[in-house]
């Protein structure tokens, strides 16, 4: 029997192949936000909302698309200012995007986004 091998979040991140898609799949396959499904606390729309946001961060890394504030709090790893300033999705899904960072974007970010902050 073969298996089949798919790609990671973070080698699609690394080869630039990731899609939004990608990161809704991933974030369904989560265990946090699977109980917020299905505890109606998280919607499909809401999956989607969040999985744009984690598209942006993306952009921002290779295209140095800017970011908005909570994106650039996350970036900065500002906890206050990053609960502050998310919606009400994003405050459930805050884990996710330390799990999404930690675990799928190269860990340059945080240089790259120093640069940005003292230019």
């Amino acid at each position: 029997m073969r298996t089949t091998w798919t790609k990671s979040l973070y080698d699609k991140f690394m080869d630039r192949t990731l899609s939004k898609e990608d990161i809704v799949i991933w974030l369904k396959a989560q265990g946090l936000v699977k109980h917020l499904v299905k505890h109606e606390a998280l919607t499909e729309k809401d999956l989607e909302h969040a999985a744009e946001c984690m598209w942006h961060i993306y952009l921002w890394y290779w295209k140095d698309l800017p970011v908005g504030h909570f994106l650039t709090s996350i970036l900065e790893n500002d906890f206050i200012e990053a609960c502050c300033r998310a919606d009400s999705t994003n405050q459930l899904l805050l884990p996710m995007y330390a799990l999404f960072l930690y675990n799928h974007v190269p860990i340059d970010y945080r240089e790259k986004i120093n640069k940005v902050v003292e230019a």
